[in-house]
């Protein structure tokens, strides 16, 4: 693995370092919304607790950090006018041909920096999502500095869908034997990971190796410094973080009963006492 110049910027570094991971998974980043073991509830929980929320299309949505754009293209198939921000060319460019083969027109495609929106005017967007820039930040001001962008190009009353992790799930990352790099060895890093809040791991090339992580109580405070009114806390998986592999066979033995468990799991995704379940968190807020 190629040495980090020793003078190189921290920010340049970290951005190089997310950039360098999408770039090795772009294919399975848009996969992994569709996986049953992974991304499918998570999903499923996300679009139907949106569409609660989401203005009526044609509405202008901004969507920063789409990636391979499955919400961007998702929206884009409802009638909304959506631009997908992103600093990963490879992922952009996955997210041209698949909105090209689901048969649906972006409003723009942009290379960007979450932090830095200028290409946006203020006040432009009727919504906005963002589903990861959040995950990779370690440094409280550039986290404040999404945030802040996200607020800037909302209009008025306008709708903000943010992603975080949830820190409550540290220690169960951590001794998960499945996770090859979580070792005796690596004892300082996973205290880091769980006390801190910080994921710092640069061995394995390909990995999630570098993210920051929110206890619950702290999200909704976070992102009303920034000026935004809270509207609900969902949690990603709601009830079934550790169950998406029973759920798989569940929507093959009992189809007729799948469906209403899938409903269930959606609408307790808000229920407070499960809010720490899940492995991500998603903060739905308006701009007054």
């Amino acid at each position: 693995m190629t040495a980090e110049p020793a003078s190189e910027d921290p920010r340049e570094r970290t951005l190089r370092r997310v950039r360098r991971f999408y770039s090795i998974s772009a294919e399975r980043e848009w996969a992994r919304l569709d996986q049953p073991v992974d991304g499918r509830i998570e999903f499923g929980v996300h679009k139907a607790w949106i569409s609660r929320f989401l203005p009526a299309a044609p509405a202008t949505v901004l969507d920063i950090g789409g990636g391979p754009g499955r919400y961007a293209i998702w929206l884009a198939e409802r009638g909304y006018r959506v631009s997908l921000v992103d600093l990963s060319p490879e992922l952009l460019l996955l997210a041209r041909q698949k909105a090209a083969e689901a048969g649906v027109e972006l409003e723009d495609v942009v290379e960007a920096n979450a932090m830095d929106l200028r290409q946006f005017s203020d006040a432009s967007f009727d919504a906005a999502l963002c589903m990861g820039p959040l995950y990779h930040l370690i440094e409280e001001a550039d986290r404040q500095a999404v945030v802040s962008e996200l607020f800037r190009v909302l209009q008025p009353g306008g709708v903000v869908f943010t992603a975080f992790l949830n820190r409550l799930q540290t220690i169960r990352v951590a001794v998960n034997q499945d996770i090859p790099f979580f070792t005796p060895y690596t004892a300082d890093m996973i205290k880091k990971y769980h006390e801190k809040g910080i994921l710092d791991w640069q061995g394995i090339p390909g990995t999630f190796n570098l993210a920051y992580l929110y206890w619950p109580r702290d999200i909704a405070p976070f992102m009303e410094s920034a000026g935004f009114q809270t509207l609900e806390l969902i949690s990603s998986q709601s009830n079934a973080a550790d169950i998406q592999k029973h759920l798989a066979l569940f929507a093959e033995r009992q189809p007729e009963l799948y469906d209403w468990a899938l409903a269930e799991i959606i609408e307790l995704a808000n229920e407070p006492s499960i809010l720490g379940s899940g492995f991500h968190i998603l903060y739905i807020g308006r701009k007054p």
